[in-house]
C-alpha cells in the first residue's frame, strides 16, 4: 500500500472486517478439504488474506472483527432487515473456529460484540483511533464503509489489492465520502434487504445526491423533479423508507467497547503454531513456508568408506533385521542411472552414507561437518577416515550383496522400485522388500497429488528436508550428483534414508489402523519387483518403422496445412489459438453454442472444434491436424529418442501411486494413451515387436469391469448371462429395448454396450444422449429400462452412494479406499461428480487390484515353470508377454489358468488371447 509522507509520522492500525472475508474466501475457493473430509476452502483463503496483510504492510496494530450470531439493533428498527439472506452454509460455519485459531497463531486480536455487526465495531474503533492520531486502514471489500473514509481513514481490499480514499471517491462518484450514506438511503441494499426507493439504483442516487447534496435538501426541493414524473412519485411516496434505509445503512460509531486502541498492538506470528495448523489443514505450501529446520545436532549422519567400517555397518544391518535403503545416482531414469552412493538407516535421526561413484573424491579436503562414525552400537568400531576415498565396487558387492539379497532381512524404501533397478544394474538383486513409504502415503491419501519424501517429511514431522538443489545447484549451474563433493553429499543422502525409516515407523501403524495391511503386503509390495523386472526387460521397437511413420505423418501434416490455409483464405499460425479464433469467429463468422470469447481470446478446444466441424470443413481439418501432430511428436518422434542405447529397447516406467482408483499408469513413454481405435494408433503399436525367435502374446481380460459389477451388485440377470457365456451387450439389448434376439442389430448392440459401460461410469442421461446422438428423453428412458431389468445394479448404486454419504469414503473388494467428501457438497456439479466416482471406484479399483494380482501370480508361475517367457507391459486390462515360439501354447494355457482363477467371483473371469509379430497384431 502506498503511504503519503504526511501519514509517515502517524501510527497505523488495520481494522479487518473478518465477517466479510469469511464469505469472500469461501466463495473464491471451492472444494478444498483435508484428506479426512474437513472443509478448508474459507480457512485457506482467509489465511492468505492475513498473510498478504502482514507481508505487505508489517502492521504494528491490527484487529480482526466478526459479526456475532443473533439479532442486532437494526432488526429492532426494521424486522425485515437481512430477511432475504440465507443461513450460513454449514461448510463455512464449521471453518470459523479454524479461522480463529489461525488468527490467534498470527497473534492478531479478535473483537466481536453481541447485538452489533462487525461494521459498527470497525466504525467505532476507526473513530477512536482517529481521535488518538492514528492512520486507519479498514481492510474490507464492503462498499458500505465508504461513508467512513476521511483524510486519515482509507479502505483497502487485499483480494483486489485496491485502495479507496477521499480522492478516489470524489473522482469515481463526484461526492464526498459522508454523502455515500445518503446514496444507500435512496438506492437501498438488496444484500441486506434495505429497501430504498423503487426504481432508484446507485447511478440515479449518485446523480441526485450530486445535485442536491443530501436527502434532506432533496426533499426540501423535490418539486424540481416534477418533470420526471415517475421518479418524483416514487420519491414522494417513499420519504419514510428513505430515511429508514439511511438509518439502517449508517454505521454506528458509538458502540460501547471495553478495549482500547493500544490493546490491538500485535506480536510476531507464532511460526510453530502456524506451521502446526497449516499441517493439520494440509496446506502444503503454507506449511513449507513456516516449517522450521530441525536442529541438525539431533541428526547423526556418518560417512562410511573404510573396509572395516563397511563390514561393521553390514554386521549391524544384519542384526537389525529391517532397515531403510536409498541410492544416489546420475539420472532420474533408472535404466540410464549409474550408482553414485548408497545410504542406510535403522534408527531415528541416524543415517550412513557409502560413496561409490563420485567423480573427484581425492580432491576433497576433510570436512568438519561430518559426524564421527560412532553410531553403530559400539562407538569404537568405526574410525573417522583420514581422507575421503571411495570403496571399490568389488568390496561393496562382497560386503553388502549377501545382506541386500537376503529375503529374511527386511528392506524399506521410498519408491524402492527405482533402487531395485539401480542395484540390479550394479550387480545386486534386492530381496526382502517389506515396505515402500511412497506407496503407503498413496494408499492412505490416494487423492493427494505427489508423495515425495519432501512432502512426507513435511506432513509427518514438520521437517524441511535438504533439497536436491541445495547440493547440486539450480538451472544452468546445476551439477549431477556424481559431481557433488562427498562431504556435502553425506547429510543429503543420509537424510533420505533416515526420513524414510522414520516415515515407515509412522506409516506402518496408520496402514494397520486403516485396514490396508493386506492390500499393502499382498498386492502393492509384491508388485514392486514384478514391475521392476518388466521395466528392466523393456520392449523392442522397430526404429525404421517409427521413422517411416514420422515421415508419413509429416507429409500429411504439410498437406493439411495447405488445405487449412486455402479454406481460411490466408496463412496464419495454426498452433496459435488467438489467430485461429480470429479466422473462425471473425473472418468466417462461425457460431458455436459454447461461449468462446475469453479474456485472452477465443476458445478453440476440441469441444468447440467438434461442434463447428458439423457445419464447416475447416474445423474438421484442424482436428485432424492436431491429432496427427500429437501422434507424431508424442509417439513417432519421441519413441525413437527413448530407445535405450545399451538394450535397444524402450523401458517405460509403471506408476503405482498416480491414479485415485489404483490403476497402474505408465510414463516415459506413456503407453496407456495410444489411441488404439484409430488407424494411426494401430500403426504406432505395429512398431512394438518381439525379439528374434519370439512372438508377442496379449492376454486381455474380457469385460472385467462388468463382471465385477455383476459380482458386487449380485444382479441375477448379469450373473446368469455371464455364467451362461452370453454376449452381455446383446443380453442388455434384449432387456433394455425389449426385442427378440433375431432383432438385435449391430447398432442396437452398440447402443447397449454404451449403456453397459455408461452405468459403470455413472453416466447421466445427458451424456448418453450425446454419445448415442439421441434425445435426452430417450436416453433417460433407456437408463430407466436398464434399472428396471437390472434391479440388483440399481440397488448396488443406491446403496453405494448412501454409504459413501455416511462415511465419506468408498472401497474396492480388496480394501483400497478413496475419500469422496464432495458427495455431500451443496454444489450439484461437484456432488454429481463424487456420486459417479462412488459408483465407479469400487468397480474400476477392484479391476485394477485383480490385474495386479494376476501379474504377481503370473510372475511366480513363469518362474516356477522355468519358462523363458517374460511379461513386458500392462495396459488397462491387458498384459503383453514376449514368448519364445516354442512356449506359445504353454504360456497361453498357463496364463489362462492363472488369470482366470486369480480370485473367485460370482461370475467367471475370462481372458482373450492374441498372438502376433507386433503389438497391434497381438491385440
Amino acid at each position: 500500500m502506498a503511504e503519503s509522507k504526511k501519514a509517515d509520522s502517524r501510527k497505523k492500525i488495520f481494522l479487518i472486517d473478518g465477517s466479510a472475508f469469511l464469505y469472500r474466501a469461501f466463495h473464491a475457493i471451492r472444494s478444498l478439504n483435508t484428506s479426512k473430509g474437513h472443509p478448508t476452502n474459507a480457512t485457506f483463503g482467509f489465511a492468505r488474506i492475513l498473510l498478504k496483510l502482514l507481508r505487505d504492510n508489517t502492521p504494528e496494530y491490527a484487529v480482526v472483527i466478526f459479526d456475532v450470531k443473533g439479532p442486532t439493533f437494526r432488526h429492532q428498527m426494521y424486522d425485515q432487515y437481512k430477511a432475504n439472506r440465507p443461513p450460513m452454509p454449514e461448510d463455512l460455519a464449521v471453518q470459523i473456529p479454524d479461522i480463529k485459531r489461525i488468527i490467534e497463531a498470527f497473534n492478531i486480536p479478535i473483537e466481536e460484540k453481541q447485538g452489533f455487526e462487525a461494521d459498527d465495531l470497525v466504525g467505532t474503533y476507526a473513530k477512536l483511533a482517529l481521535e488518538k492520531g492514528f492512520e486507519v486502514v479498514m481492510v474490507t471489500g464492503d462498499k458500505d464503509f465508504m461513508q467512513l473514509v476521511s483524510d486519515h481513514c482509507t479502505l483497502w481490499d487485499p483480494m483486489k489489492d485496491t485502495i479507496t480514499d477521499v480522492a478516489k471517491i470524489k473522482k469515481d462518484m463526484g461526492i464526498d465520502p459522508i454523502q455515500f450514506i445518503d446514496i444507500l438511503g435512496l438506492a437501498g441494499d438488496s444484500s441486506d434487504n434495505i429497501p430504498g426507493v423503487r426504481g432508484v439504483g446507485p447511478k440515479t442516487a449518485i446523480k441526485l445526491i450530486a445535485q442536491f447534496g443530501s436527502i434532506e435538501n432533496l426533499y426540501e426541493n423535490i418539486d424540481e423533479l416534477k418533470k420526471k414524473k415517475k421518479l418524483y412519485e416514487n420519491l414522494s411516496t417513499s420519504k419514510d423508507i428513505v430515511f429508514l434505509s439511511r438509518d439502517l445503512a449508517t454505521i454506528d460509531q458509538s458502540v460501547e467497547v471495553t478495549r482500547q486502541i493500544e490493546d490491538f498492538k500485535i506480536d510476531n506470528i507464532n511460526t510453530k503454531k502456524a506451521f502446526e495448523l497449516f499441517r493439520e489443514f494440509e496446506f502444503k505450501t503454507l506449511a513449507a513456508e513456516f516449517a522450521q529446520k530441525t536442529d541438525s545436532s539431533e541428526k547423526k549422519y556418518t560417512l562410511v568408506t573404510k573396509i572395516k567400517d563397511l563390514e561393521n555397518l553390514a554386521h549391524t544391518l544384519e542384526k537389525e533385521k529391517i532397515f531403510a535403503v536409498d541410492t544416489e545416482t546420475t539420472s532420474k531414469t533408472p535404466m540410464d542411472a549409474q550408482l553414485v552412493g548408497i545410504s542406510f538407516s535403522f534408527k531415528e535421526n541416524q543415517g550412513f552414507y557409502i560413496p561409490i561413484g563420485h567423480t573427484s573424491p581425492d580432491d576433497l579436503a576433510q570436512s568438519d561437518d561430518l559426524d564421527q562414525p560412532d553410531q553403530i552400537n559400539q562407538p569404537d568400531q568405526i574410525n573417522q577416515p583420514d581422507q575421503i576415498n571411495q570403496p571399490d565396487k568389488d568390496d561393496i558387492l562382497r560386503i553388502f550383496k549377501p545382506i541386500l539379497e537376503n529375503p529374511d532381512i527386511k528392506k524399506v524404501g521410498q519408491n524402492i522400485k527405482y533402487d531395485y533397478i539401480v542395484l540390479s544394474r550394479f550387480g545386486i538383486t534386492l530381496q526382502g522388500i517389506a515396505f515402500d513409504t511412497m506407496i503407503a502415503s498413496y494408499l492412505l491419501n490416494p487423492a493427494t497429488r505427489g508423495h515425495s519424501l519432501d512432502r512426507i517429511a513435511m506432513n509427518l514431522f514438520g521437517y524441511k528436508t535438504i533439497s536436491y538443489e541445495d547440493v547440486t545447484g539450480k538451472g544452468k549451474n546445476q551439477i549431477g550428483f556424481q559431481d557433488v563433493p562427498i562431504a556435502q553429499a553425506v547429510n543429503y543422502a543420509s537424510e533420505d534414508a533416515d526420513i524414510t525409516f522414520m516415515a515407515y515407523q509412522q506409516f506402518k501403524k496408520q496402514i494397520q489402523d486403516q485396514n490396508l495391511s493386506d492390500l499393502m503386503e499382498k498386492i502393492e509390495i509384491p508388485l514392486i519387483t514384478v514391475l521392476a523386472n518388466m521395466e528392466m526387460e523393456g520392449i523392442k521397437v522397430d526404429e525404421d518403422s517409427l521413422q517411416h511413420l514420422s515421415q508419413t505423418f509429416d507429409l500429411e501434416l504439410k498437406s493439411l496445412e495447405q488445405e487449412i490455409y486455402a479454406l481460411a483464405g490466408e496463412e496464419f499460425n495454426i498452433n496459435s489459438s488467438q489467430q485461429l479464433g480470429v479466422i473462425l469467429f471473425e473472418k468466417l463468422q462461425l457460431k458455436t453454442a459454447k461461449k468462446t470469447k475469453k479474456k485472452t481470446g477465443y476458445s478453440t478446444d476440441v469441444e468447440v472444434l467438434s461442434k463447428l466441424a458439423q457445419t464447416h470443413e475447416l474445423p474438421e481439418k484442424l482436428l485432424r491436424y492436431r491429432t496427427l501432430g500429437k501422434l507424431k511428436s508424442t509417439y513417432a518422434d519421441a519413441l525413437q529418442q527413448l530407445i535405450n542405447k545399451e538394450t535397444g529397447r524402450i523401458h517405460t516406467s509403471f506408476n503405482q501411486t498416480i491414479t485415485v482408483t489404483g490403476r497402474l499408469s505408465s510414463s516415459h513413454p506413456n503407453l496407456q494413451n495410444i489411441p488404439i481405435r484409430k488407424k494411426e494408433g494401430k500403426e504406432i503399436r505395429k512398431a512394438f515387436i518381439p525379439k528374434k525367435g519370439h512372438t508377442l502374446i496379449s492376454a486381455d481380460y474380457s469385460q472385467i469391469e462388468l463382471r465385477i459389477l455383476a459380482h458386487c451388485a449380485e444382479d441375477d440377470i448379469l450373473i446368469e448371462a455371464f455364467n451362461e457365456g452370453e454376449d452381455i451387450h446383446t443380453r442388455t439389448a434384449l432387456e433394455v429395448f425389449q426385442v427378440l434376439p433375431e432383432f438385435v442389430t449391430a447398432d442396437l448392440r452398440s447402443q447397449a454396450k454404451a449403456i453397459n459401460f455408461g452405468i459403470v461410469y455413472g453416466m447421466s442421461g445427458f451424456r448418453l444422449a450425446n454419445e448415442l446422438s439421441i434425445s435426452r428423453k430417450m436416453a433417460n428412458a433407456y437408463i430407466d429400462n436398464y434399472f428396471k431389468r437390472y434391479a440388483g445394479v440399481k440397488k448396488f448404486i443406491d446403496t453405494t452412494i448412501d454409504e459413501t454419504r455416511k462415511t465419506g469414503e468408498v472401497s474396492t473388494l480388496f480394501g483400497r479406499k478413496r475419500r469422496l467428501d464432495d458427495i455431500n457438497s451443496s454444489n450439484a456439479n461437484v456432488r454429481n461428480f463424487a456420486q459417479r466416482a462412488a459408483i465407479n471406484t469400487p468397480i474400476q479399483g477392484s479391476a485394477a487390484d485383480l490385474i495386479k494380482m494376476a501379474m504377481i501370480k503370473m510372475a511366480d508361475a513363469l518362474k516356477a515353470n522355468n519358462m523363458a517367457s517374460k511379461m513386458l507391459l500392462s495396459v488397462h486390462d491387458e498384459i503383453i508377454f514376449e514368448c519364445p515360439l516354442e512356449e506359445k501354447e504353454q504360456l497361453i494355457d498357463l496364463a489362462k489358468t492363472v488369470m482366470e482363477q486369480v480370485h473367485p467371483l460370482k461370475v467367471p473371469l475370462t481372458v482373450n488371447f492374441g498372438i502376433g509379430e507386433n503389438w497391434a497384431q497381438a491385440h
